[in-house]
């Protein structure tokens, strides 16, 4: 390709109408900045643009202005909406020209699928002329590659898998050929400690410009992001090493693992290690802490059963919780938490009890049983306990609520599993 720079730059362009009116999430553009980081390229913008001719050329204008690289998802299919190619045409002052190679692909896709071509499937064969095509084995629509003024264009449709598969056979090798060494970020993921607690204990760091440190909160999670520039991958991640192990150092207690970790896939590996059983009682999460636990393969060897136990009549049929204990304390107590949670560990003959009772809201509350009120009780061998909770400022939102409730109660089980396993490390 002609004039060909360094690319150290980048800016992400989604373009379909679709996706500014909520109809559809845009996950291509969080993924494309991840592989592009990986490569070293710093990422500059995301835009989404709308099915508009006009603004999808001021959007491709403004991104080359800035970027060594843009990258358009989207706009690429058959239809009169779908204006990416065109619009890179305009922007480039050349003309629309039909590629023969872009037409016997239409064709042969198509007879793949067992169809035919209808007339306006062909615009998917006009590109810029000067164009470089990005083959598509997974679709009609391939991509293309072409210099503008020293920017580099590449346009990938908005179908996830198609355009993976497009980035990594062909735009990924040549960003990795033209680009300045590697960006590379690890996750450290902590839980039991709130966002403004965690950045005090680790402001010095957040400060620090190579590698940098992130806070990133989320429904009682807590995740310090690491980044660091090097000539290599290898090197960049020796860079980090210093810094996690100083994190670590002030923050251990609280961690639980790193980048694609889960509170409930720390806690089967803890299982695991003890040959624990885990058995359920959820009230107000409805399942959702069963849901987490067996979306992970293989949570059978150390996942039992839960029992979903709504109502009161439930809670005492199932679970065994007494009733005068509904009776005095109500199902939202402390007392009512320990009894479930016994009762679902003795009922699965399981080593431990995890349950959860609270009021999600938005409605039902009372002064005394507030929304946001949860009781999380944990039951083993040893000893039964309950924890309150009081998660009234995510009132408004039952799904947070009981997210919430879910991460804590994943955490509380995690930290006890760590003890018992510590205790046995030392006999």
């Amino acid at each position: 390709m002609q004039n060909e720079r360094k690319i150290n730059s980048a800016e992400v362009i989604a373009v379909g109408t679709e996706m500014l009116l909520g109809d559809l999430v845009d996950t291509n553009t969080a993924w494309i900045s991840g592989r592009l980081a990986a490569l070293g390229v710093g990422i500059y913008r995301h835009t989404t643009v709308g099915d508009n001719k006009e603004r999808i050329v001021a959007a491709m204008r403004e991104a080359s202005a800035r970027s060594d690289l843009v990258i358009t998802t989207g706009g690429l299919g058959p239809t009169s909406d779908d204006l990416t190619n065109e619009c890179l045409a305009l922007l480039s002052g050349r003309e629309m020209v039909e590629y023969g190679e872009a037409r016997r692909h239409v064709d042969e896709m198509f007879a793949r699928f067992g169809r035919k071509p209808t007339p306006s499937n062909y615009k998917q064969a006009l590109f810029p002329e000067g164009t470089r095509l990005i083959p598509n084995p997974l679709g009609t629509a391939l991509g293309a590659l072409l210099e503008v003024d020293g920017t580099l264009f590449a346009t990938f449709p908005g179908v996830p898998s198609e355009m993976k598969n497009m980035f990594e056979e062909t735009l990924e090798p040549l960003v990795r050929a033209r680009s300045d060494g590697a960006i590379v970020s690890r996750t450290l993921w902590f839980a039991g400690i709130g966002e403004s607690a965690l950045a005090e204990r680790v402001q010095d760091l957040l400060d620090a410009q190579d590698p940098t440190v992130a806070p990133l909160a989320g429904q009682g999670k807590v995740r310090l992001r690491i980044t660091a520039r090097a000539a290599t991958p290898e090197q960049a991640a020796q860079k980090m090493e210093p810094v996690e192990k100083e994190i670590l150092g002030r923050l251990g207690k609280y961690y639980f693992g790193e980048d694609d970790e889960t509170l409930e896939g720390a806690v089967g590996r803890l299982l695991k290690k003890q040959n624990a059983i885990l058995a359920l009682a959820e009230s107000c999460t409805g399942g959702l802490l069963a849901k987490r636990l067996t979306d992970m393969p293989g949570s059978s060897a150390f996942f039992a059963e839960g029992l979903v136990t709504y109502s009161n009549e439930a809670k005492e049929r199932l679970l065994g919780v007494p009733r005068e204990t509904l009776v005095e304390h109500g199902a939202v107590s402390g007392p009512v938490a320990r009894a479930m949670a016994e009762g679902a560990r003795k009922g699965a003959g399981a080593d431990y009890g995890l349950s959860v009772t609270g009021v999600a809201g938005p409605d039902g509350g009372t002064e005394e049983k507030f929304v946001g009120l949860v009781y999380i009780g944990l039951s083993d061998a040893e000893e039964t306990f309950a924890e309150k909770l009081d998660l009234s400022a995510w009132a408004r939102s039952r799904a947070a609520i009981r997210e919430r409730s879910a991460n804590r109660a994943f955490d509380l089980l995690r930290r006890r599993l760590q003890k018992h396993l510590q205790e046995q490390n030392k006999t």
